[in-house]
């Protein structure tokens, strides 16, 4: 119409083409209004697939035999000398206008139904996804809770022992208790906390430590990287202290000697934490069965790095050593 307009000179768009493109368009609305509004989010996004394919036929043909009476009603106020002419040996079974009329309905409502599942399975991820979060974020907070409590238990007790053995000492350790209680109070609720203030408290938790136990028979070491080196590198709050209390509960005797050696070291990769322990025949091969500290460890490294983080225990006749290789630049969002 557009193109027979232009050769005669005519105005393109007038009232008469935008009344015949409204009526031609008009039926394709009202159909992405029904499968969009109606049958999309009522049938198909509730699994009722054969309803909505019911309908779907059900609307197309209602437009369809629309299209139909409407193209008869204008072939027939057509002049009869200008109204086309049937080809003598060609009898299609439905004039081509028709048939393009029924090909663009399909479109529409395949590529209706097509972007609307898309939407739909994108909506999905993001929900399936804050839920992830959620669970995750919810299982980390109970991990770390269970976390305090396991720590307080072990410290008491090692005050309670001395309290007996040396009475001046026990007051020094209670002050120092009450110095690694702040940071476990005030440091440990944040997600992740820079690796300098992790090594501080480690080194007043080994010197609090050490106090308990006779210098001659028990030998305590640590190597951490300086200040300098570790700039910018964090990890989640308290992710080495179970390893370190593990080695002096199970790895010290007042009766042999012993020792516990703790080391970290940094690269532009990863954090690798090493703690090695005597051992007096009381650890066994599956300690992690024995304490919710190890079982503890293992759900947050899965929730926070997933398969980024590598963990292993080796125990020998002599010694218990744990391995620990994490990011050195972790997102803190990475288990969000």
């Amino acid at each position: 119409m557009i193109r027979n307009r232009a050769q005669m000179s005519a105005p393109l768009v007038d009232m008469s083409v935008l009344s015949a493109l409204t009526h031609t368009m008009l039926p394709f609305l009202i159909l992405f209004l029904v499968n969009n509004n109606v049958l999309i989010p009522k049938l198909i996004l509730r699994n009722r697939i054969l309803p909505y394919l019911f309908g779907t036929v059900c609307v197309i043909s209602a437009m369809w035999v629309y299209q139909y009476f409407d193209f008869i009603h204008v072939i027939e106020s057509l002049p009869r000398g200008v109204r086309p002419g049937h080809h003598p040996h060609i009898r299609p079974l439905l004039p081509l206008p028709l048939v393009l009329d029924f090909t663009y309905a399909l479109l529409v409502v395949g590529c209706n139904l097509a972007i609307a599942l898309m939407f739909q399975r994108f909506d999905d991820k993001l929900e399936k996804e804050s839920l992830m979060k959620a669970n995750a974020e919810s299982q980390l907070a109970y991990l770390k809770n269970q976390i305090n409590p396991h720590f307080y238990m072990n410290m008491l007790n090692n005050i309670h022992g001395m309290i007996e053995i040396d009475p001046d000492k026990a007051q020094l350790m209670v002050i120092d208790m009450s110095q690694l209680m702040r940071y476990m109070l005030y440091e440990s609720s944040r997600r992740m906390i820079p690796l300098s203030e992790e090594i501080m408290f480690l080194r007043n938790y080994m010197s609090l430590m050490r106090q308990r136990f006779p210098e001659n028979k028990v030998s305590v070491t640590s190597e951490f990287p300086a200040d300098n080196e570790i700039v910018g590198i964090t990890l989640p709050p308290l992710l080495f202290l179970v390893f370190i209390e593990n080695a002096f509960k199970h790895g010290v005797s007042y009766q042999e000697a012993s020792f516990v050696a703790v080391s970290i070291e940094v690269s532009q990769q990863s954090v690798r934490f090493n703690c090695i322990n005597s051992n007096h025949s009381r650890i066994c091969d599956d300690i992690e069965t024995t304490g919710i500290g190890l079982r503890n460890i293992r759900q947050r490294l899965s929730l926070i790095y997933g398969d980024k983080a590598s963990l292993e225990l080796n125990v020998s006749r002599t010694t218990y050593t744990v391995n620990l290789t994490i990011p050195a630049h972790a997102v803190e969002d990475s288990y969000n």
